[in-house]
């Protein structure tokens, strides 16, 4: 495979080219040796895979939802609001697609192989999604871990979607990978080109028609997309970007997102024209970049945090955002199904109508 670090191979397994050498050899010899036991069977659904187009699955996917991501306690065993009646009422709400972002770094063990009881649970929501007819993007979300270290990032990375592609390498088309969010840090354009390609050849050895989730670094941000090259021969891409600007209106108040964005108070957003022009110029660009390169998008992730922003103020950006990305064809995503950026209240178990209704008009209560 092209990139792979010949002395960092262990059981077959090719790390991603980065910064490391004989660390990564290491790792991968250590973590490679003595498996307690084989992995889970592969996943059998009641869907049998058949190919589709990525400018298909997008335009199926249309309106979709971040759910169930892997800091909430239900995939430890612990306390928490999920239920899987959840994924029924993402439906019939009109939502069409869901992105789960996966912390699959924590349920690695040492043998190189994902936990196989942490396998079981995301079982469940994979066959939740196909009972239920919804699109389902499988997200690997460690990417403050691999911000920081990319020496252990390049090995573990590898190894969950040698795990997570093999697994899932009969499921239906309704599923899909995506590399790894929000690449940003000492995860640089070059180096993540690199790893891109070589986690794409990773997939497609198991999965060679399955669409593929990948998108930019700084934080998957559409001013990135230029630098983003992807193998020109794979015609099952769906290239993503994220979009929370202006972040001082979306994040404010954030503990996590900065001195700008956590001191920042009453800051509106009530849709002026040079307001609703800059969220169109962003979309425009993307979109140019889209026709250019031949590849359909997803927006994986939009939204706005709850704790200082207006409801009005976050209606209206959501809706303006919503409908510039069905405007040019984007499928989209909104961050996020409960919680501090919310549309749904698990505590009263209900939506939060004025954000449902900007996402999907004409929903249902």
């Amino acid at each position: 495979m092209g990139g792979a670090d010949p002395e960092g191979a262990a059981a077959g397994r090719p790390a991603l080219k980065g910064l490391f050498g004989i660390f990564a050899a290491l790792m991968l010899a250590a973590g490679t040796a003595g498996a307690a036991d084989a992995p889970l069977p592969p996943y059998a659904g009641k869907t049998p895979f058949t190919a589709i187009t990525p400018e298909a699955q997008v335009a199926r996917m249309k309106a979709g939802i971040n759910i169930i991501g892997g800091y909430d306690p239900w995939w430890t065993g612990g306390d928490s609001h999920f239920s899987p009646s959840d994924f029924a009422l993402v439906k019939a709400a009109g939502f069409t697609s869901i992105r789960v972002p996966l912390f699959s770094f924590a349920h690695m063990r040492n043998d190189g192989h994902l936990d196989p009881l942490w396998m079981k649970k995301l079982d469940s929501l994979v066959a939740l999604a196909e009972a239920n007819g919804l699109d389902i993007i499988l997200d690997e979300h460690d990417f403050d871990d691999c911000a920081k270290d990319t020496d252990s990032c390049a090995v573990i990375l590898s190894n969950v979607w040698y795990d997570l592609s093999e697994h899932f390498r009969n499921a239906p088309s309704s599923v899909m990978f995506e590399l790894l969010n929000e690449p940003h840090g000492a995860i640089d354009a070059s180096l993540w080109n690199s790893w891109a390609g070589d986690l794409i050849g990773i997939v497609r050895q198991t999965n060679p028609d399955r669409n593929i989730v990948v998108g930019p670094v700084g934080w998957n941000s559409l001013s990135e997309l230029p630098n983003l090259k992807l193998p020109a021969d794979d015609k099952h891409l769906i290239v993503t970007f994220h979009y929370y600007s202006p972040m001082t209106f979306t994040h404010q108040g954030a503990t996590w997102a900065g001195p700008e964005n956590e001191k920042a108070r009453g800051v509106r957003w009530t849709g002026t024209a040079d307001e609703v022009a800059t969220v169109n110029a962003d979309f425009d660009t993307v979109a140019a970049w889209a026709k250019a390169n031949k590849r359909p998008i997803l927006l994986g992730e939009f939204g706005t945090y709850n704790l200082y922003g207006k409801l009005d103020d976050r209606t209206l950006w959501t809706k303006t955002v919503a409908q510039a990305a069905d405007a040019r064809g984007f499928a989209r995503a909104y961050w996020y199904f409960d919680g501090s950026f919310g549309v749904y209240d698990a505590d009263k178990r209900q939506w939060i109508a004025p954000i449902r209704d900007a996402l999907v008009p004409g929903a249902k209560p």
